[in-house]
């Protein structure tokens, strides 16, 4: 990919703290999990689930949930040991090197308040550490060994970590004896953002930490990431429960005002308009929140009907201090926050529309750029983890309406041309004999909608009667076409956000050119 091409767009960074946990609604759910699990171990009842996966976008509430989890296990009087790898990303080399020091720093934090005899592992780790440790680091010269050396032909160092883990997992088994009455003292290890970690590190600790770890009746992993990891071991993935953290709903984002601001009555009336702005998006709401506060100070009146007027400056506050700062403040070219950026004005991209985009969003520096660098861009946004894959690449839905919302009231210029550039790239497609026309229907007629809402008159019927009368063209077997035609109906049904800028049934459409078009349509409604 060429380098420091668009050196020249700076985009401005800001720092600003999440907020509390005390702040942090709507997780209910993810408590009355946790807290379940931690009640099924103090009773020794059946447990099909000691492994909580818990994933989304930055800002969404991943570390405070995992702080929140603390206080739980701390009133339940668990032992619990944390590693958050964000805080620890000085030491991940040095994890490489020797991950007995991973080891080393969980059991500390299990330590924390119990009282445990470890001469037996303390010995084992200087048994281990007297023999030579391979140069290279002994997670990578583990990984590179074959299965035969690793069961037959260990060197000492292997052996030697063997046994320090045998000794961790026997540290372990020795905690619920701390608990004084008839109930077992369940412990709890938790990986906080894990996105921050190694792939080969995180192989490593899979194997060697978590799998022997949830073999232990009394024992719970919880392990927090943007992203779902591929969990190797079929035993792990029998034992997981992998939930994605999701935004708030429009009464959740009423309680965050209720609880984090300083003037919640004054507010309160606004829950919606905060709503609509940000997605519910617990951090975006969180600035919002915090600047309607501050205008409150200055005597400065937001009510619902004068909101409109100081939408923008909200949005600046929000993409300033969150996108920019917060969510992009992290990606290591000014490529990248640039290309995060304006890709998402789309919700699906491939490296033509990222070229298509880019070009007509930044001009310039992107003329001279190939196909084959625009692809690896996206391979450099992919190890990102801001994309995720939704019948093809996007941003993070989340970030996603944020910066949308953003461009439809401070930048239009930008927000229209970006969204005609998609419409000329699907119009392009269109012309071709592709097997997912459906899925490039839906998405012209998103982008058709959304420029309704920046004044552009879009006739969405209109455009949708032009697709449909072009499908008995394209597919001339009758049941690939009501196959095909079924597909779209769902497609459009299912779509919220498509809905939420039209007022017409586009789906119920669809059925009825189904019905009148296909006779097999017609039968399978009946």
């Amino acid at each position: 990919m060429k380098k420091n091409l668009i050196s020249g767009l700076e985009i401005q960074t800001y720092q600003i703290t999440p907020p509390s946990p005390n702040q942090l609604v709507d997780r209910k759910e993810q408590l009355d999990k946790f807290n379940d699990v931690l009640d099924r171990i103090k009773r020794q009842g059946p447990i099909s689930s000691n492994l909580f996966e818990w994933y989304g976008s930055p800002g969404i509430g991943k570390s405070m949930l995992v702080t929140m989890l603390e206080r739980q296990a701390e009133a339940k009087n668990a032992s619990w040991a944390l590693v958050n790898f964000k805080k620890s990303s000085t030491k991940i080399k040095l994890y490489l090197q020797d991950p007995v020091l991973l080891i080393e720093e969980l059991t500390t934090g299990l330590r924390r308040n119990t009282s445990l005899n470890a001469d037996d592992f303390n010995r084992q780790i200087k048994a281990y550490r007297a023999a030579s440790l391979p140069t290279e680091g002994v997670v990578s010269a583990y990984e590179k060994m074959d299965q035969e050396t690793r069961l037959f032909n260990r060197p000492d160092w292997l052996d030697g970590l063997r046994n320090v883990v045998i000794e961790f997992i026997k540290l372990v088994n020795t905690l619920p004896e701390q608990e004084k009455s008839a109930f077992i003292r369940p412990v709890i290890v938790f990986f906080d953002e894990t996105e921050y970690a190694d792939i080969m590190l995180v192989d490593w600790i899979e194997e060697w930490i978590i799998n022997p770890l949830l073999q232990i009746k009394h024992c719970m992993v919880v392990w927090t990431a943007r992203r779902p990891w591929r969990w190797k071991r079929p035993e792990i993935r029998r034992r997981l429960t992998s939930e994605e953290l999701n935004v708030f709903e429009p009464e959740m984002v009423k309680a965050q005002i209720q609880s984090g601001s300083a003037q919640p009555d004054l507010v309160e009336e606004l829950f919606k308009n905060v709503y609509t702005l940000t997605g519910g998006h617990p951090f975006a709401s969180y600035i919002v929140i915090n600047e309607l506060d501050s205008l409150a100070k200055d005597g400065k009146e937001v009510t619902p009907k004068t909101f409109a007027g100081f939408e923008s400056q909200l949005l600046e506050e929000v993409f300033s201090k969150f996108i920019n700062g917060y969510a992009f403040s992290e990606l290591g070219s000014q490529d990248l926050k640039i290309a995060c950026k304006y890709i998402a004005l789309v919700r699906l991209f491939d490296s033509t529309m990222l070229r298509e985009i880019l070009s007509v969003c930044v001009g310039e520096p992107f003329k001279s750029w190939t196909q084959e660098d625009f692809g690896d861009l996206i391979l450099q946004l992919k190890k990102t983890q801001l994309l995720v894959w939704e019948k093809g690449y996007s941003i993070d839905s989340g970030l996603r309406h944020i910066i949308e919302k953003y461009f439809m009231v401070s930048e239009r210029k930008t927000f229209i041309n970006a969204n005609q550039a998609a419409l000329n790239v699907y119009e392009d497609w269109l012309k071709r004999p592709v097997d997912n026309r459906g899925l490039f229907v839906v998405e012209e007629l998103y982008h058709n909608a959304i420029l309704s809402q920046v004044g552009k008159k879009k006739n969405l019927n209109t455009i949708l009667d032009k697709r449909l009368k072009e499908y008995p063209k394209w597919i001339k077997d009758k049941q690939a076409l009501d196959n095909a035609l079924e597909r779209l109906e769902n497609e459009i049904k299912y779509d919220k956000e498509l809905d939420q800028y039209t007022n017409i049934d586009l789906g119920k459409k669809v059925q009825k050119f189904r019905e009148t078009k296909s006779p097999l349509g017609k039968r399978s409604k009946k």
